[in-house]
């Protein structure tokens, strides 16, 4: 027993690279064992042929169903939950993407709802109909989850462009508005003191946050397309300057804006949908198979049948 203990927590369980030759017979092996063991049996009761028939009948039967699932969705479950890429495409090739945009933009002229500012947009339980039902039971809903870690990757779009930075973290803003901030910082801040210096990165961007401390993100939907608005503030950090002290973080609220995106739905569907038509075609051209070996069984056996029935009395002939 404890040579199988032992041998359990030892290489067996270790990660088993890609490239490895039991990664790639994983999956062949799999098919042959638990697709193959239900062929035999259908092919001991029904023959070769046949067997493969109602195998693939009942195989693609069941493929088309999980693809209209993977395609459609099921009551509480977002759509194009199966499939979203073909075989060579990066996983991302159909997703939808978050596109952010100012107000006065060229995008904005196609939203005017962004001119109307965050009131008239939607907290995400609302969004979701679950209005006033508390954060705990709404982390449950499979729904509200989608909807706010989609939204999430809206706003990283929406910070990155109301603040662009390169790798290093330095702000790339051009002088104008670095003017601007550099003035809303003396105003705030003044003159800094010896023990204190401008923190790296020196401007730093956030979601700002209502009275309750929740953030102040919004959606709606308008022409089409899923649009989030959110309130950004852009901060000025600053920490004491000794390297024997903790660092004490201060940070200035220099520049605040409201920001918009919009959600370009993709076709994540697509490969569900191909998934499901060819299922569909493939099920069709089994079951025309099946039934016309099935006809033509009936009809060999309704002549066999003929063909063993006794031929009619003759009467004698007369001399």
């Amino acid at each position: 027993m404890r040579n199988l203990i032992l041998a359990t927590e030892g290489p067996l369980l270790e990660h088993v690279p890609a490239d490895h030759i039991a990664a790639k017979l994983a999956i062949p092996l799999a098919i042959l064992f638990f697709c193959g063991s239900v062929y035999v049996l259908l092919w001991a009761i029904y023959g070769a042929k046949k067997g493969a028939l109602v195998y693939l009948t009942a195989f693609f039967g069941f493929t088309f169903l999980l693809g209209v699932y993977w395609w459609f969705g099921a009551p509480g479950t977002p759509v194009a939950t199966g499939l979203v890429n073909f075989p060579g495409q990066p996983g991302d090739n159909y997703q939808g993407q978050w596109f952010p945009f100012e107000p006065g933009s060229e995008r904005a002229e196609f939203f005017p709802i962004s001119n109307e500012g965050l009131d008239s947009f939607q907290t995400v339980a609302e969004y979701v109909g679950q209005g006033g039902t508390p954060i705990g039971e709404l982390e449950g809903d499979p729904n509200f989850s989608f909807i706010s870690g989609d939204l999430s990757q809206g706003l990283n779009t929406m910070l990155a462009q109301f603040l662009p930075t390169d790798e290093q973290g330095t702000a790339l803003i051009g002088p104008e508005r670095r003017a601007r901030i550099e003035e809303a910082f003396a105003e705030q801040a003044g003159e800094l003191p010896d023990d204190r210096e401008r923190a790296s990165p020196f401007l730093t961007a956030q979601v700002a946050t209502d009275d309750d401390g929740r953030a102040l993100v919004r959606l709606t939907d308008s022409n089409g397309h899923r649009v989030a608005a959110a309130r950004l503030q852009l901060l000025a950090n600053t920490v004491n300057a000794d390297e024997n002290v903790a660092p004490e973080r201060e940070t200035f609220v220099v520049e605040e804006r409201t920001w918009y995106a919009f959600k370009d739905p993709g076709a994540l569907w697509f490969p569900s949908a191909v998934w499901t038509v060819v299922s569909l075609v493939l099920f069709a051209l089994s079951l025309f198979g099946l039934d016309r070996m099935e006809q033509r069984e009936k009809a060999v056996a309704a002549a066999a049948a003929e063909a063993e029935q006794p031929g009619e009395a003759r009467e004698p002939v007369n001399a």
